[in-house]
C-alpha cells in the first residue's frame, strides 16, 4: 500500500517544477537583446545564454477575416467572422452595412508578457545557459 501511495505521489508531481531545481533572476533588458541577472551571480547572462519558454515570446497568428452580408427587409446587415490559421472559427456578431462580401488576410500579434525589471524563475542548463520558465509572481506579484 505504501508503494502505491508513493507511485501516486510521483505521478502527480512529475510535471511540476521542483523548487530545488530553480533559481530567481531579474530581467535586465528586453526584447532586443535580452539579458538576466541570476540572484547570487556577479555577471549578467546575455541572450546567447538564454532559452525562453515559447509563451513568453511575441507570437503571431495568421488569420482570415470574412465579412458576410445578409438582407433584413431592405437593409444590408451582416457580421464579421474570423478564421484563424489553425481552423478555429469565431463570430463577433457585429453588424455592418456594406454591400459586397469582403475578406481580409492578416496576422494577430500576441505580445510578450515580459518587461524589464520582472522577476523570473529560471533553471540552469548545461554550458552555463538558463531556461526561463516564467515570471515569479510569488514575491508579491
Amino acid at each position: 500500500m505504501l508503494n502505491e501511495a508513493l507511485k501516486l505521489l510521483k505521478d502527480q508531481t512529475k510535471d511540476n517544477i521542483d523548487a530545488r531545481d530553480t533559481e530567481r533572476a531579474t530581467l535586465l533588458s528586453w526584447p532586443g537583446s535580452p539579458s538576466i541577472e541570476v540572484d547570487g551571480d556577479l555577471t549578467p547572462y546575455p541572450a546567447d545564454k538564454l532559452v525562453f519558454a515559447e509563451y513568453l515570446l511575441d507570437r503571431e497568428v495568421k488569420a482570415d477575416f470574412i465579412a458576410a452580408e445578409y438582407l433584413e427587409v431592405d437593409e444590408a446587415k451582416g457580421s464579421v467572422t474570423g478564421v484563424l490559421a489553425n481552423g478555429m472559427v469565431y463570430e463577433t456578431g457585429e453588424p455592418y452595412k456594406q454591400t459586397p462580401r469582403s475578406s481580409l488576410r492578416g496576422k494577430l500579434v500576441i505580445p510578450s508578457p515580459l518587461q524589464v525589471g520582472d522577476r523570473l524563475i529560471v533553471s540552469r542548463l548545461s554550458g552555463q545557459r538558463y531556461y526561463v520558465h516564467g515570471k515569479d509572481v510569488g514575491a508579491g506579484g
